[in-house]
């Protein structure tokens, strides 16, 4: 219970801070309250894209600044889980593009880079190795529907795709995980 109170004392003071603070300050308490609540699950949306701990801290935080400085434009406010993880999934979807570009530029790709310090699974699961291997959009809608439990409507809603792509790329990323991995 001793949670629970400190949360009380904390939603207290918080009131507080929002009625009698400088706009400057509320907004900075606020952009805070944000991020403490909603930056730990795009962190493991954005590592479960990418594999790569660093890269995702770093989409994570670019797409908090994004969000947050049209928190006034936001439709709605409610929903800022949901546009910081499509911001995430953008960028997520962009950094690779670019990687693309760099490596036909290269004209190498080291499979060992697949994998780098995921979280929750052992370096070199052949499981994420096959997910890093899917297109961006089927992994997105993967991990969303499979490690973030959402449904198939919040993922097309999250993503700005229509429900019946969701089931789509879920089937055609299921079936191409299912040879894949069962070849790993």
């Amino acid at each position: 219970m001793i949670n629970g109170v400190e949360r009380a004392a904390g939603a207290e003071r918080l009131e507080l801070v929002q009625t009698v603070a400088p706009l400057a300050v509320r907004s900075e308490v606020l952009l805070d309250r944000l991020y403490r609540v909603h930056a730990p699950a795009a962190l493991r949306f954005a590592v479960m894209l990418t594999g790569e701990r660093e890269l995702s801290e770093d989409l994570v935080q670019e797409a908090f600044v994004r969000v947050a400085a049209k928190l006034d434009s936001i439709r709605e406010p409610d929903a800022f889980g949901a546009y910081l993880t499509r911001a995430v999934a953008n960028l997520a979807k962009s950094h690779f593009r670019h990687q693309k570009v760099v490596a036909r530029h290269e004209r190498t790709i080291d499979v060992r880079s697949l994998v780098a310090d995921p979280v929750d699974v052992v370096a070199g699961d052949a499981l994420l190795v096959a997910l890093r291997r899917l297109p961006i959009q089927q992994r997105a809608v993967l991990v969303l529907r499979y490690y973030n439990d959402c449904a198939h409507d919040e993922i097309a809603r999250i993503l700005d795709v229509p429900v019946g792509t969701v089931k789509s790329q879920l089937s055609r990323g299921l079936a191409r995980l299912r040879r894949e991995y069962g070849d790993a």
